[in-house]
């Protein structure tokens, strides 16, 4: 009797792994404030494991700037300034903005469809104001395009300084209009992209990154100045 093939277990996440995706996840939706503290020992109880794998996961969040790990102060979580910011997002236009430009030699037809799609969804989320979805098909985007560079190393600076990013950009959605501007600006490069104008890609795509950095400062500077009234109020 012929034996039934049975299909392969996908690879099991490890507790370093599971640790980490918690933690980040706390932080970049906000359960983890900035500057707050994080007890290695409070995490590890929680999740009914050793420290060990916990401490893995805060060294691998220390590289991606999402923690501050204090030889005898513990562990907090990282706080951005507004000059770093500024910084964060003048970078990152111009290097996106490069990839965009190689890009164009590079994408294929199923990228292209893809980014269509992408266009069509986060207009159906802005439509619906699901911004949680909007934030993670916008994230599929500009993912893409730093694949499609072809360039290794850029690609490694672009995941890094995206990740440095990502807790800041949460609060975007709730800028009035904002989705609906990048949704606007993604149409615009998506067509120069499909003509193969890699010159009109990459400065729309500069010029993408910098709007949209404006209106997150603005935003947390705004939420910030409500947060240090209402203390002193008290």
């Amino acid at each position: 009797m012929p034996r039934k093939s049975v299909r392969p277990l996908g690879p099991r996440k490890t507790l370093a792994e599971l640790a980490y995706q918690r933690l980040r996840d706390g932080i970049i939706h906000g359960r983890l404030r900035p500057d707050e503290l994080i007890s290695t020992g409070q995490i590890a109880r929680a999740m009914h494991i050793s420290s060990m794998p916990v401490r893995a996961a805060l060294t691998r969040l220390e590289a991606e700037g999402l923690v501050v790990i204090a030889p005898q102060r513990g562990v907090r979580v990282s706080s951005v300034s507004v000059a770093e910011l500024e910084e964060l997002f003048a970078t990152r236009s111009r290097l996106e903005g490069l990839a965009a430009h190689l890009a164009c030699r590079h994408l294929t037809e199923s990228d292209l469809r893809k980014m269509r799609q992408y266009l069509r969804d986060m207009a159906r989320y802005t439509r619906a104001k699901d911004a949680k979805r909007w934030l993670v098909t916008n994230e599929q985007w500009h993912h893409l395009i730093f694949r499609a560079s072809r360039n290794e190393q850029l690609e490694r600076l672009l995941f890094d300084l995206w990740h440095r990013g990502i807790r800041r950009r949460t609060g975007a959605p709730n800028v009035p209009g904002h989705m609906e501007r990048r949704n606007a600006e993604h149409a615009a490069i998506l067509a120069a992209l499909e003509e193969r104008n890699a010159e009109l890609a990459e400065r729309l795509w500069r010029d993408h990154i910098l709007a949209g950095g404006e209106e997150i400062i603005k935003f947390l500077t705004q939420t910030q100045l409500r947060g240090s009234a209402s203390k002193r109020g008290r």
